[in-house]
Parts: C-alpha cells; structure tokens; sequence
C-alpha cells in the first residue's frame, strides 16, 4: 500500500474563505474574489474563533505562564506592566556585583538576546528590571539599584504574555524549583480577607480579565526569601488572521468546522435561502460540536469536598 508518509496538511486563511464561499454558492473553483469581501470574511472568520472561546475551546490554547514576583507587590497587570512570559532563560550571576554596576558576570548567556528584558535578583530579595543593552560582557541598561551576590538568580526573556482569558491552575515555585498548589478564588473569597499585605509564600490569587491587562491579586504578598515565581496554566486567545497565508492556530481536525461554520456566519450576507442557511448552520454546528467534544483532556475526573 502507498501513502504518502506525511502529515503537514494545514489550511491558510485565504483557503478557508474561498472554501466557505463555495459552501454557499457565490463563487466557483478558481474566480477571482473581490478585496473588499475577503475583507469582510476575515473580519467574520476573526470574530468567529475569538467567540469560539468562550463554547470552551482550550486545550490547545492553553500556556504556562510564568510570573515573576515582587515582595510586597499584592497585584500584577498581566499583557502590561507585569513580567509574565511563557518562556524565559535562568541562570546565575557568577561574581559578587555591587551598586551601579551595569556590565554583569553571568554563569551562561545562551539563549539570551539583545533588548531582552532581563531581571537580577538581589541581596534584598526584590528582583531588578531592565533589559539586556549588549553580550560578550553582559550589559544592562539600568544600573544595579544595590548589590547581588554571586550565586544569585539572574532571568531573561524576550515577550510579555498577552492578557490571558482565565486562569486554570497555579502553582509556586521555590528557589530549589519545587512547585506548590496556589488555589484560584473568587473576587468575594478574595476580598473577605482582612489584612491583604499580609507577607508569606503565595497560596491564593484572584484574577480579573480587565480589559487592558487582566489584574492579578496574590495572596499572602511574597516575603521574597524562597520563592521568585508563580506559574499559570492559562487560557489564552487564538492568533488573529491577518494574512491570506496565516494558518489557523487550531489543530488541522478543525478545519472542516472552520470552513462550515464561516460558510454559515457569511449565508445570511449573500443572500442564502432560509431553508438552506438552517440546513447549512445544522451542519455547522454538528461539526462544532464533534470536535469540541473530541478536543478534551482525556484524565480522570476527581470530585473531593472543599472543608474550607
């Protein structure tokens, strides 16, 4: 038996507008589709899979994300002011470095760029902010506000997270990287607490999806000593379609629906019969379902009862 030993099928976003529109009949293999139409499709297709999130498409949107902390800092605007990525480079510093210090000894400089933003954990336990100025003698562009040890933990990356949509899981992780379950609560749990600068090791966050930045309240402030990072397993948005050759970031056993459910959304704009746009939508909408039903975490679910 022949096959062909590949599986790198993918659709683009032109594809998946022309595929639409031959669903109900406007255009046929090959024509010509006018700018202004594709441009109306995209806005569709866009505000289509951004809606699609909230049916409860996540496994394949969701990311660790990793915060770094600040004693005494009580709230955090994720896609903002926040050092919140989802990849970063750790090393250490590997000489002793004193106050205004700019050019830094570092134990490794793999993996970190020019312009990243760069942060060094110093002797009083917060962590300093900058970004990388230059290699070879790794440079800063602020000066070191008081000294950091040799040994200290020194972190780089090159993106902030967008404004994540929810929050599924966190955890702390200590200086030895062992991780600790932060539970998530609501604004009510939240603000019940009397002292909310009370200083300790994380084991609570509320979030809030603002519209900016989503906001996120930590619970105790961290002390700084152990613990450097909360992690997250946060739902995120889909990429936006901004070229014909972007390819949907959704696995490929979604494109029938893709293509379906587009079709459904545009039938009403070209003039489909009624009849054939509720045939059309049922289609649509069996194959939204399929795969949101397949599109699932396949683990045990446990309930436990909460004696809080």
């Amino acid at each position: 038996m022949a096959v062909s030993g590949s599986k790198n099928f993918a659709l683009t976003r032109a594809q998946i507008i022309e595929s639409a529109l031959l669903k109900i009949g406007e255009y046929d293999q090959g024509e010509s589709i006018p700018g202004d139409e594709i441009t109306q499709a995209a806005r569709s297709l866009n505000m289509m899979v951004k809606a699609w999130v909230g049916r409860g498409i996540d496994l394949f949107l969701r990311r660790e994300v990793t915060l770094f902390l600040q004693p005494q800092s009580k709230t955090y605007l994720l896609g903002s002011t926040a050092h919140a990525t989802t990849s970063y480079v750790e090393t250490t510093l590997s000489a002793d470095e004193a106050l205004g210090q700019t050019e830094l000894s570092v134990t490794s400089e793999t993996g970190i760029s020019v312009s990243d933003f760069i942060g060094i954990k110093l002797d009083d336990d917060s962590i300093h902010w900058t970004t990388v100025a230059s290699l070879a003698t790794l440079t800063v562009a602020d000066a070191l506000p008081s000294a950091a040890s040799s040994g200290n933990k020194v972190y780089a990356y090159t993106t902030k997270v967008n404004r994540p949509q929810k929050l599924l899981y966190a955890f702390r992780r200590d200086t030895s990287n062992i991780d600790t379950q932060v539970s998530i609560v609501g604004e009510n749990e939240y603000q019940n607490l009397s002292n909310k600068l009370s200083e300790g090791e994380p084991i609570m966050v509320w979030y809030r999806p603002t519209l900016d930045a989503g906001t996120l309240h930590v619970w105790p402030v961290d002390g700084g000593k152990n613990t450097d990072k909360l992690i997250m397993i946060a739902q995120v948005l889909p990429d936006d379609f901004d070229d014909q050759a972007d390819n949907p970031q959704f696995p490929i056993e979604w494109g029938e629906a893709l293509v379906y459910n587009l079709a459904s959304r545009l039938s009403r704009d070209y003039g489909l019969p009624l009849q054939e746009r509720l045939d059309l939508k049922r289609e649509a909408e069996m194959m939204l379902d399929e795969v949101l039903d397949y599109d699932v975490e396949n683990a045990s679910v446990i309930f436990t009862l909460d004696r809080r």
